[in-house]
Parts: C-alpha cells; sequence; structure tokens
C-alpha cells in the first residue's frame, strides 16, 4: 500500500485527490492543509512531514488569483521557492514529488495544442512563477511527475479565487445580470478536477516520471465554454462575444493554451474524457449537491 501525503488537500483539486485516493485500496492518504504546512518555510516542511514514512507527495498548493501579478514576493514564494524546498526534502527522503503546474508557461501564440516538450516561454508572473518551480524540481531530483493542467474546475472551487471557480462564478453572474460578455479569442481546455485525480491515481502507480499534461479532451473559447455551462444547467442569459482588447483586463494571458496529453499516451494511460461530457458530470454533480441542501 502506498502511502500519499496531499498538501492543499481541502482546496479545489485536493479535495477531488483525497476522495479518489480514499476510495483505493492501495493507497492510505494523509491530508494537509495551509494552516498544517507553509510550503515556502522549509521548517515547516520538515515539522509536518518528518516522522512519517510517505512515499509520495502530492503538491496542489499554488499561490493565483487577482493579486498573482502584483504581490510578487508571495507569487514567487509559494509558486517558485516552495516547489524547491518540498523537492529538497523529498530527494533526501526518497520520496516521489507530484507537483501540479499550469498551461499558463506556454505563450500561447501557436494555434495548435501544446506537448510536453514545446517551449515553455510565460506571458505573465503567475507562467513564470510556475515554470521556475517546474525548473527547481527539475535541477533538484529525479523522481518527480510535473503534471500540468488547464482551466480547472471543482466544487468547493479555488481558494485564491474566493472558493469558486469560472463555472460557478457564470452561474452566479447569470442571476445578476441580463447579458455577461466573454472573450471568443482565447482558448482553453476546461478540464474537470475529478477526472485530473483519477488521472493522477493511476500516474503515481507506474513510477514513470517526468513532465505531463493532463487536462480532458478537446478545446474551446471561454465564449463556447460558457455557452455549454448555460445549456447544461438550463440557464437562459444572453451571452456576447468580446474581443480580449475589449475584455479591460489588465494581465496578458496566453491567447491558445489547449494542451495534449502526449506523455500520459506515451505511458500507456488513457486520454482523459471530452470536455463537454466532464463538464455534464460537473453540471450533475453540482445539482445533485445542491438537492442534498434541500
Amino acid at each position: 500500500m502506498l502511502k500519499v501525503a496531499v498538501i492543499g488537500a481541502n482546496g479545489q483539486l485536493g479535495r477531488y485527490i483525497m476522495r479518489i485516493f480514499q476510495n483505493s485500496s492501495l493507497v492510505e492518504v494523509v491530508p494537509f492543509t495551509r494552516q498544517d504546512l507553509d510550503v515556502a518555510q522549509p521548517k515547516s516542511i520538515q515539522c509536518a512531514l518528518s516522522g512519517q514514512p510517505f512515499e509520495i507527495l502530492i503538491n496542489t498548493s499554488a499561490a493565483h488569483g487577482r493579486d498573482v501579478e502584483t504581490a510578487l514576493e508571495k507569487t514567487f514564494a509559494v509558486n517558485t521557492i516552495g516547489p524547491k524546498y518540498l523537492a529538497e526534502y523529498c530527494d533526501a527522503k526518497s520520496i516521489d514529488l507530484v507537483h501540479i503546474s499550469t498551461d499558463y508557461v506556454f505563450r500561447g501564440d501557436i494555434q495548435r495544442p501544446y506537448t510536453e516538450t514545446d517551449c515553455a516561454e510565460p506571458v505573465n508572473a503567475y507562467g513564470i512563477s510556475k515554470l521556475a518551480g517546474e525548473l527547481m524540481i527539475r535541477s533538484t531530483m529525479a523522481r518527480y511527475y510535473i503534471v500540468r493542467v488547464s482551466g480547472l474546475y471543482g466544487l468547493g472551487g479555488c481558494r485564491a479565487k474566493n472558493n469558486t471557480n469560472f463555472v460557478e462564478m457564470m452561474l452566479d453572474k447569470a442571476t445578476k445580470e441580463k447579458m455577461i460578455r466573454v472573450v471568443d479569442d482565447q482558448f482553453v481546455t476546461p478540464t474537470y478536477a475529478l477526472d485530473v485525480a483519477e488521472s493522477l491515481l493511476q500516474l503515481v502507480q507506474t513510477q514513470k516520471y517526468g513532465v505531463y499534461h493532463m487536462t480532458n479532451a478537446g478545446a474551446c473559447s471561454w465564449y463556447e465554454f460558457i455557452r455549454e455551462i448555460f445549456r447544461l444547467a438550463r440557464v437562459d442569459v444572453e451571452v456576447q462575444q468580446i474581443k480580449t482588447s475589449q475584455s479591460g483586463s489588465v494581465v496578458t494571458r496566453p491567447m491558445y493554451s489547449v494542451l495534449d496529453n502526449c506523455n500520459l499516451r506515451a505511458i500507456g494511460l488513457p486520454d482523459l474524457r471530452p470536455w463537454p461530457e466532464a463538464l455534464a458530470a460537473y453540471i450533475a454533480e453540482r445539482r445533485a449537491y445542491l438537492n442534498s441542501f434541500l
């Protein structure tokens, strides 16, 4: 039985990892939250993890959100220095490290899905900090899985985004506004955190280390994504297409950050299901969750 530690266990992805891994007879999983462990402090890592014979450490922690481009000290402490400290600890203890990264490590100026071997050229501080964290790990140890995800959503939402996600933000917005404006020239692969957790459980048992992309299949614009959200949720609201230049955003984002899960297929693991199927499953999950309170 594998003993697995999960940092960020109460976060959007961490909750699904806990659920999926706990349901496996092959794994014993131990949760750690921000209150238990500060990745930017070596002493905190040592105190929280020492004395427990973990074989795998999964790091889902990340600094992101509205202030990530301005609060650079915090951004790089969590996204860059933290992974360095975790890699040093894991390397010294012979622990496999799973680190969650992002599609934002890419520039987004090509019109085909990015593979794991494509050159990473981030265009904002968040992407730079996450790429630097990847490089810290790769320069420190050999037994790592760096897993890049895209457009992640799940029940509970992202702590850095006030415990919400894009799906929930749009559904909430639809209750308050008659028309919603969404960019149609930025392309991603929306990815259900449940599917990532299930794929991670398969991946950590392979001991085939390296960099992996892990997203649902297919691609869409944010406009197409929101239209499908409202269709599945049976929400009637007007959606207006706009260009990025009209959005008023001060943060530069990659225009095309679709990922190709080449390395997963190369080691014999299945593709994640298409994003519309995953979104339908999420809408069904949230409906059941909300109905449980009635």
